[in-house]
């Protein structure tokens, strides 16, 4: 029997544009998107736990049939280098294809611990220069899966994962960076495509939306109703782009806040 697995994985960074770079290549008419981003299948991996059923990663990707690739988005992958990338090998096609999107890391810092603060994950009395300090307590130490500090500087270390990557993967990885995205997303994904070797005049028309966008909102209960709301419908909205869009628009119109909290950057680098 034909298992849907996927045979192109965006593997990491957090907060480098990964779910627009996701919902591009998805938008491709030679790429099946699960129907989920982050899966999260291998991540289990990186915490010593078992993996789940090969069921339930196949289930995001039950309606892959013909296109030429089925492609799955797990930011995380990236810090568990062999023990994934050993996984990935066994359960995966054999010619599957990794992308890594990098950002330079002070600056995927600052929007790692805004969003967080979006999603209400940190307490909103916590300051960026508090969150930094934390974070720096648990240089060299083990990222926890639910620690937030331990992950905010520590994620940006690339080259403490990188090397396992490039060894396994050679030409079927491709790296590209958060910056090149921002200044030009039409020729970034041209290239992308010419990598994967699909048309890549579909995207000379193509609306370069922002996905994933940090938002701030002014009423917190509504904010937070809407984050459930969002999860609990993932899979809907991502088939349906513009309906997620039109909804998206809407809330930014009612609830989006510009007021943004204001830090030094110098006295966070020192």
């Amino acid at each position: 029997m034909k298992l849907n697995l996927p045979n192109l994985l965006i593997i990491g960074v957090h907060k480098s544009a990964t779910t627009s770079l996701f919902m591009y290549l998805k938008s491709h008419p030679d790429i099946f998107g699960a129907s989920k981003k982050e899966i999260h299948y291998f991540t289990p991996l990186r915490f010593g736990l078992p993996l789940k059923s090969i069921d339930q990663y196949t289930n995001y990707l039950k309606d892959y049939s013909t296109e030429k690739y089925a492609l799955e988005a797990s930011p995380s992958y990236f810090y568990g280098t062999n023990i994934i990338i050993d996984a990935m090998k066994k359960i995966l096609p054999k010619e599957h294809k990794v992308i890594l999107m990098l950002r330079e890391p002070a600056s995927r810092f600052i929007s790692f611990y805004k969003h967080l603060k979006s999603k209400l994950v940190l307490n909103q009395s916590e300051t960026i220069q508090h969150f930094f300090e934390k974070s720096l307590q648990y240089i060299g130490k083990a990222i926890e899966e639910e620690n937030p500090h331990s992950r905010g500087i520590q994620e940006g270390f690339y080259i403490n994962y990188l090397e396992p990557w490039i060894d396994n993967y050679r030409n079927n990885l491709k790296i590209v960076y958060f910056e090149d995205l921002k200044e030009n997303p039409k020729c970034f994904i041209k290239d992308v495509a010419h990598w994967l070797n699909i048309d890549d005049q579909f995207y000379d028309n193509v609306d370069f939306t922002i996905e994933n966008k940090t938002v701030f909102a002014k009423n917190k209960v509504v904010h937070k109703t809407a984050l459930l709301i969002n999860e609990r419908f993932e899979s809907v909205l991502r088939n349906n782009p513009a309906i997620k869009k039109s909804i998206r628009n809407i809330y930014y119109r009612f609830n989006e806040s510009k007021k943004e909290e204001l830090f030094d950057h110098n006295r966070i680098e020192e």
